[in-house]
């Protein structure tokens, strides 16, 4: 009866065990599940201007193999944005099963009061443990909604954009309000608003003018910050090249910057005057005579004319870049000596006595001896008028028993190693007693200097 029980248990241990190893290798041919979830902080209603995070949360059931590609969308009437920021790692447990993801926030900043429709955004991901497949895969986030509202007064605001304070200025180059025609004239706008991010501060609306060919540069932003106090300010700085195509007299018109003051809870407007200039036909000369009789008899003709003062600075400037390709290998070996020698030159000075000197007479002014007696021996080791390595007691150049000051100074720095209390040092007599040991042991350091050899030849 005992073996028979025996052999029951070892067919009820065989089954279990091919029982767990039929369900590990479903397992793993099981793809991974995946999920995209997405949601708006703060949730509810926001004032336009407010930055408004987009959270997007990334979950697999394995793992990631490669970090998500996250794209950059539009909302229209809204600034949007993904800041440099490291990704937040996930894991939850959801209706009994393990997830791990990853979760990133985008940035979203309405300008006016309405409804934005913030569209589905499709991200790829690298999920692990995909067999068959090129291990990519993309998730979609769900669609969501952001209601923005303004204050009372800032209804009729064609961009809403809330700071405490904005300044605005503007420079037109060339200053002069005579140019010619093809001259380039650039009109530079920069708004600088207070305690807010560059990323916010609207562009400049450059109007159109007849006869000005327009070619904008590209916007330049950056964010002021100071230690301990973190963001100051924003600057936007809005470019517009203009091409002048005939003469006449132009008017670029002013520009009105609107911008709701957080401080005062109004609406202000920043207006930056009109400028006007006048343009002037280049004066040109026909290459060739045409003859008269031609012109009379209706021939065809070309009228080639030279513009003398393009040609010269064409000729110039040729003739510095050849200039400069010939000389350019001779400067830079130049500019590598210079540079050579200036360094060696910062470090043996960095090196020398003076700026020990300095140290020494800045600690010595404070009046602590821990401070001042480490300086002494460096600055006595670097200056080429003592005896290396440095002993204050060596100090032969003066009698100490004559001169009070050099041997108060050496029973300063005895009892300072000694550690006796109430050791003290008068730096105003001591730095003089160190400067006529300094010139007494460099007079007698010259004297001692051999003469060179004399030449043989």
């Amino acid at each position: 009866m005992r073996p028979l029980r025996t052999f029951r248990l070892l067919l009820a241990a065989t089954c279990a065990m091919f029982a767990l190893l039929a369900t590990g290798y479903a397992r793993a041919d099981t793809p991974p599940q995946l999920m995209a979830r997405a949601h708006l902080e703060p949730a509810g209603t926001v004032v336009a201007g407010t930055q408004v995070k987009l959270v997007v949360d990334l979950l697999t059931t394995t793992w990631f193999t490669e970090a998500p590609t996250w794209p950059l969308f539009t909302v229209p009437g809204a600034i949007v944005s993904l800041p440099d920021e490291q990704a937040v790692n996930l894991h939850e447990v959801i209706d009994g099963v393990s997830w791990f993801g990853v979760s990133r926030a985008y940035r979203i900043a309405p300008q006016t009061a309405k409804t934005f429709d913030i569209p589905p955004v499709t991200i790829e991901v690298f999920p692990g443990g995909m067999t068959g497949t090129t291990g990519t895969s993309k998730l979609t986030t769900p669609a969501l909604k952001l209601v923005a509202t303004v204050p009372a007064g800032a209804e009729g605001m064609r961009v809403f954009f809330p700071t405490p304070k904005l300044i605005a200025t503007q420079t037109v180059e060339p200053s002069s309000s005579r140019v010619k025609v093809g001259d380039a004239i650039t009109r530079t706008i920069t708004q600088h608003a207070q305690a807010t991010e560059s990323m916010l501060i609207p562009p400049v609306a450059f109007a159109p003018v007849a006869g000005l060919k327009p070619y904008p540069k590209p916007q330049a932003t950056k964010n002021i910050m100071q230690d301990r106090v973190g963001l100051v300010a924003g600057e936007r700085t809005d470019t517009m090249t203009y091409v002048v195509n005939r003469s006449g007299h132009y008017t670029l018109p002013s520009v009105s910057i609107e911008w709701w003051n957080t401080a005062t809870q109004k609406k202000e407007t920043i207006v930056l005057p009109a400028v006007s200039f006048s343009a002037v036909a280049v004066k040109e000369k026909p290459l060739f005579d045409i003859p008269v009789d031609a012109i009379e008899k209706g021939a065809a003709h070309r009228i080639v004319v030279i513009d003398r003062t393009q040609i010269t600075v064409a000729a110039l400037v040729l003739a510095v870049v050849l200039a400069l390709v010939w000389a350019w290998p001779r400067v830079r070996a130049l500019f590598r000596r210079l540079s050579a020698s200036l360094a060696a030159t910062r470090t043996r000075y960095a090196q020398g006595d003076a700026p020990a000197w300095r140290a020494l007479r800045r600690a010595a002014r404070g009046g602590s001896l821990k401070e001042t007696i480490p300086l002494l021996y460096r600055w006595m080791d670097r200056s080429p008028d003592f005896a290396h390595p440095a002993r204050v007691d060596a100090i032969d150049a003066i009698d100490a028993t004559q001169d009070p000051p050099v041997r108060r100074l050496i029973e300063a720095v005895r009892a300072y190693y000694a550690g006796r209390a109430g050791a003290s040092l008068q730096w105003n007599e001591t730095e003089a007693a160190l400067r006529r040991v300094t010139k007494k042991t460099r007079k007698k350091r010259l004297e001692k200097r051999p003469l060179p050899p004399l030449n043989e030849y």
